[in-house]
């Protein structure tokens, strides 16, 4: 494909007021044109009937004076030519037999020493014959002669186009000034629009003359005015967007520092308190081994040393899980998910558990693990606690590029009424799916109940 010329620069490029002027002024050059070619063509016409008849007059008055070259001789009509002067368009030449030439009109005085142009005079002059008059011994001849008609021909069309190009000179100035006055509005709808492009979206325009021009300005404003309110409103949402990946981005350092606090607080239960534990219990039991250190008191609080120190162990080992899902190490969330929920069933034998999972599940980063996890173990504690459900149904699938977990149940949750009451787990399981760039939404299930809808992004949260 061809390159294409650059658009012309604004400062070179000429504006509307010059190009309409432009215009005007080579219409009037062609009217004046044509105006010439025909005052020409009505010159041409004009001098050509003037000259035939000045020429056909002579001829007729010279040819009835013929007799006084019959009484008295040449030389007598040769003396009354002579006093009767030159005759206009005319030149009479008065000769013998033998050529000898008697009388010749004189020069014209009329505009003498001046000519019409060379080229006027070819357009204009009339080419007509000459005639001759024979006489007893001589002969007269008249020749047409169209220089001082052409010359005021020539002279009235120099006044015409003068006058004319005067008016038309005039008549374009008026146009030039009109243009001026009518096309200052658009400079400052121009001005205006550059200043839009500045990134100036408080420019209004003043009341501008006439009616076109005031609609224009009127429009113009609006349209700034549309351009001010749209950029505050994309500003505005760029801030939010701003402040909410930020907090974001905070809430997600927040959630793995508390992980990490809650990992290295399961092992130091499991590492220091678990093992004092199990050293008491051992303590005891072998106190309790040995009659002779206990008598009835003494086995008694030896014994109830034994039992505390063994149901401390037993809520320590129920607390480490809480704290730091053991499942998660060295499993995917899927198996995690799996292990929660059959924990969740012995221990509550009358809700009915089941889990699903894709077999082509992408491996996940330990963070998104972790929260999946959180927030189906934070759903399915809502639904043992509130929802008084006898099913419930944990999903984790693939949806296109994203990654989905539903927790479904059949109670009698509702999901305006956990979000109205700002519920301190909704908000905790909102936080985390924000954290991992997705979305939570609470919809009522198909056969009543609720369900939970987890819906994360697979490309930014892949292992």
């Amino acid at each position: 494909m061809p390159d294409q010329p650059p658009p012309p620069h604004p400062q070179t490029a000429l504006s509307l007021r010059h190009k309409i002027n432009l215009i005007f002024g080579l219409i009037s050059v062609l009217v004046l044109g044509l105006l010439v070619t025909v005052q020409i063509q009505s010159a041409r016409t004009s001098v050509r009937e003037e000259i035939e008849a000045s020429n056909r007059i002579a001829a007729q008055l010279l040819g009835r004076i013929t007799w006084l070259s019959a009484m008295g001789g040449l030389e007598q009509l040769g003396g009354f030519l002579q006093e009767t002067g030159r005759v206009r368009a005319n030149e009479i030449r008065l000769q013998d037999q033998t050529g000898r030439l008697i009388y010749a009109s004189p020069p014209s005085t009329y505009k003498a020493g001046r000519d019409a142009p060379d080229w006027y005079e070819a357009l204009v002059t009339p080419h007509l014959p000459a005639t001759t008059i024979v006489l007893a011994g001589g002969k007269l001849t008249v020749t047409p002669n169209p220089t001082r008609s052409v010359l005021d021909a020539w002279d009235d069309l120099k006044r015409i186009v003068l006058v004319e190009a005067l008016l038309l000179l005039v008549a374009d100035l008026l146009v030039f000034i009109i243009l001026g006055r009518w096309l200052a509005p658009l400079d400052r709808i121009q001005n205006g629009l550059r200043a839009i492009e500045r990134g100036d979206h408080a420019v209004r325009l003043p009341p501008l003359g006439g009616r076109e021009a005031g609609e224009l300005g009127r429009t113009f404003n609006r349209m700034a005015q549309a351009l001010e309110e749209n950029f505050q409103v994309r500003q505005a949402s760029a801030d939010a967007q701003a402040r909410l990946a930020a907090q974001r981005e905070f809430t997600t350092l927040l959630h793995q520092r508390i992980e990490e606090e809650r990992t290295a607080l399961a092992r130091e239960l499991h590492d220091e308190l678990g093992q004092s534990l199990t050293a008491m219990r051992s303590i005891a039991k072998s106190l309790m081994q040995q009659a002779a250190l206990c008598d009835g008191s003494n086995q008694r609080s030896v014994q109830m040393l034994f039992d505390t120190a063994g149901s401390t162990a037993d809520a320590l080992h129920r607390m480490i899980p809480r704290l730091r899902p053991l499942q998660l190490d060295g499993m995917g969330v899927a198996d995690a998910l799996r292990d929660l929920i059959t924990e969740l069933q012995l221990s509550h034998p009358a809700l009915n558990l089941a889990f699903r999972a894709d077999d082509d599940l992408p491996a996940l980063s330990e963070a998104t693990d972790i929260t999946l996890y959180r927030i189906a173990q934070e759903a399915l504690t809502n639904v043992i606690r509130h929802a008084g459900a006898s099913r419930a149904t944990v999903w984790l699938r693939r949806q296109g590029s994203d990654l989905c977990l539903s927790i479904a149940d059949d109670g009698k949750g509702a999901a305006g009424t956990l979000i109205r009451a700002g519920h301190y787990g909704v908000r905790g399981m909102q936080e985390r799916t924000e954290s991992l760039g997705g979305t939570l939404n609470f919809q009522p299930g198909a056969h009543g109940g609720l369900v939970v809808d987890v819906t994360i992004p697979m490309k930014d949260n892949q292992a």
